[in-house]
């Protein structure tokens, strides 16, 4: 199924964008891993009438507005173990140690290329993440024509960004981080 055409405007209450976050290191069985909810992004979605590798994109996202939403387990969200001020003292050492978002307040993509293949749409584009602009690719699908769904891997180190790490370096945050979305375009 393809993307219905129009132009599409969409922010947090148009779905779901998520970060998450993975821990390793000697003391990784007492951290955890994370999801994280950017709750200020705007989308601005292309889909025209002739193609979609005339189709564009353009993302920006709120640095401050990464919230925790708790922890992962298994792959599983699990409500129960972080407190609200566990979450609190991460989201302020995620700003202060890792975003700096004073510094970088926003994080912005601009799609360079779009292919549909089968049902998968392959969009390659720019990611300025911390003041540092890089390629990145990903796939994205629908499955109603009115919503789009994917998920990207990023490498922090690419971005300038040094993984958080505490306690003399026994838990860490890994240097990989996925994204992913499920927005609706209706």
């Amino acid at each position: 199924m393809a993307l219905k055409a129009g132009s599409y405007h969409l922010t947090s209450s148009s779905g779901k964008l998520y970060v998450y976050t993975f821990k390793e290191g000697f003391l990784s069985a007492v951290a955890h891993d994370l999801l994280i909810d950017a709750t200020n992004f705007t989308i601005k979605l292309n889909v025209s009438e002739a193609s979609v590798q005339s189709a564009s994109v353009e993302a920006e996202i709120q640095a401050n507005s990464l919230k925790i939403v708790c922890a992962m387990k298994d792959g599983q969200q699990n409500y129960d173990t972080l407190k609200e001020k566990d979450k609190a003292d991460i989201e302020e050492a995620t700003f202060k140690d890792v975003l700096h978002p004073s510094k970088y307040p926003t994080i912005s993509f601009r799609s360079t290329d779009i292919q549909e293949k089968d049902t998968t749409y392959h969009v390659k584009g720019e990611l300025t993440l911390h003041g540092v602009t890089r390629p990145i690719e990903f796939g994205a699908r629908t499955t109603t024509g009115k919503d789009i769904k994917g998920r990207v891997t990023i490498a922090q180190k690419d971005f300038g960004i040094k993984p958080y790490k505490a306690l003399l370096g026994t838990l860490k945050v890994k240097n990989e981080v996925d994204i992913a979305f499920d927005l609706s375009l209706s």
